[in-house]
């Protein structure tokens, strides 16, 4: 439960630092500039906008679903997810789970978006372990005084050349990773058309 908790509270965090991103024209050519910029207007950003998220959900949804793949490749994050089942999918099966994969995000998470309080952000270490790929190191700070470690992925799109966020860990656990252990064992037992499916109806709710 704690784990749930914290996941959704970092997935709101990654989704409201994608969201002010338009309007701010972050940086995408660094890594660090691009987290950097974005955690400068988050912050301000959440509180501007908290009551009138607050007041309708599917805004929420609409406002995150919107600003949220320019700069969050979810295609990577699905195929990632799938592991070996991408592999033996068909392109339209692929097709499907990315799209349902995505919704179940906004769904399960747009609304801890507006729950949010956070004080600080602060990146404390950037690594590129090698070319295109880094990981960027924050320290969130709540308004409760509780520090977490966060640490934000992303490659470098070699068409676009921008760089692109594709998972978060908090406390040294992977939202990818979770979500790809969750879904092996659906796989397995249920099989690909089932769990993209089930996926589906769970997101008309």
């Amino acid at each position: 439960m704690i784990f749930k908790r914290r996941i959704v509270v970092l997935f709101g965090l990654l989704v409201s630092l994608v969201v002010t991103s338009a309007q701010a024209q972050i940086n995408q050519s660094d890594p660090k500039e691009m987290v950097q910029e974005l955690s400068q207007t988050v912050l301000k950003q959440i509180d501007l906008q908290r009551e009138e998220l607050n007041s309708d959900p599917e805004k929420v949804k609409a406002f995150a679903d919107e600003y949220i793949l320019p700069y969050v490749d979810t295609p990577k994050m699905a195929r990632y997810v799938m592991g070996q089942y991408w592999r033996s999918a068909t392109p339209k099966q692929q097709e499907e789970f990315t799209e349902a994969f995505k919704d179940t995000l906004l769904r399960s998470y747009s609304q801890s978006l507006i729950k949010l309080r956070v004080s600080k952000i602060k990146v404390t270490r950037v690594e590129e372990p090698r070319e295109g790929r880094a990981t960027v190191m924050t320290d969130v700070t709540q308004s409760d005084g509780n520090v977490s470690s966060v640490i934000y992925r992303a490659y470098l799109n070699n068409h676009t050349h921008k760089w692109m966020l594709y998972d978060v860990t908090i406390e040294g656990i992977s939202l990818l990773l979770n979500y790809r252990k969750i879904f092996a064992s659906e796989f397995d037992t249920k099989g690909i058309d089932q769990v993209i499916a089930s996926l589906k109806e769970k997101n008309k709710v």
